[in-house]
């Protein structure tokens, strides 16, 4: 799992798309935001009373089938995708909502194969969990020690890197001018709703503040790990080796073979599916590059 990085990603993700179609940055963050909304409330669990309520095998529940793994698999964007431009269609925000949810969906599910469990990248043609064992799964062991895990790995260096990228590469997404120039037009609907009871700045804010939650939250937990809890640090590959890790999984040939036909459902259904049978049309967004001053 990653954490801020996820929170970073949505505003590189639209400044790197954001400038060629109309894409939706709402619809990026929902995107981004669908695997573990579906997933994370019973991964960790809750407690009502002196009863515990939560998965069984967390880890398998949220990554592995039968479970919930599904959710962080490229069709299952792509299936979300079809469902609301089928169901919104002829709005003019079905598209860019659809592609923009396919992109966040999938980046999400593609920063995560950086844990040790990795994710179900091509469900159904596999169940092969993908993994680069970057960092060290730790969900099933409670929020508290997963955040702990994550921010003495790794995992840290992870949110770091993507906050480097947004700052340094794609800071021009988080201007006003960006804002008023590429996002407000991308939704206006949603952004001239917001509008008629907050003001510009209010908007602004709005729309930055996701950019706020991940740095707090980076720096929040970290502090926490490191100077409050006093977490070992762990730098190490698939760290930190004081975490009871869950298995990864076996390999075999049949999910190289999985793995080459997922890849090409994957793609054709977002070529042909999204791109032709939708009929995406591409709208250039108009005007000069943004400059700030």
């Amino acid at each position: 799992m990653s954490w801020s990085a996820h929170q970073f990603e949505s505003y590189v993700l639209q400044k790197h798309f954001g400038r060629r179609i109309t894409i939706s940055y709402l619809a990026i963050v929902v995107g981004d935001m669908i695997p573990d909304s579906f997933t994370k409330v019973w991964v960790y669990g809750f407690t009502i009373g002196n009863t515990h309520y939560g998965a069984h095998d967390p880890a398998d529940f949220h990554r592995g089938w039968p479970g919930a793994g599904f959710t962080h698999s490229l069709l299952f964007g792509v299936v979300i995708a079809l469902a609301l431009w089928w169901f919104a269609r002829p709005r003019p925000w079905a598209v860019p909502w659809a592609v923009g949810i396919v992109i966040g969906q999938w980046a999400h599910s593609i920063t995560d194969i950086n844990d040790t469990k990795g994710t179900m990248l091509f469900f159904p043609f596999t169940m092969h969990n993908f993994s680069l064992r970057t960092w060290a799964y730790a969900a099933q062991v409670g929020k508290h020690e997963d955040a702990a895990a994550y921010f003495s790995s790794l995992g840290f260096a992870m949110d770091v890197l993507w906050l480097v990228i947004l700052v340094f590469f794609a800071r021009e997404v988080l201007t006003r001018r960006y804002f008023l120039q590429v996002i407000r037009p991308s939704d206006p609907g949603i952004w001239n709703a917001i509008a008629s009871r907050v003001p510009e700045d209010g908007q602004f804010a709005i729309y930055r503040a996701l950019f706020v939650f991940g740095v707090a939250r980076t720096v929040s937990w970290t502090v926490w790990a490191h100077g409050i809890a006093r977490y070992e640090w762990d730098l190490g590959w698939s760290g930190p080796d004081w975490l009871a890790k869950v298995p990864p999984s076996p390999e075999s040939p049949a999910w190289l073979i999985g793995g080459a036909i997922g890849v090409i459902v994957c793609c054709w259904s977002l070529s042909h599916l999204v791109l032709r049978r939708v009929r995406l049309d591409v709208r250039l967004v108009p005007g000069q590059p943004l400059r700030d001053g």
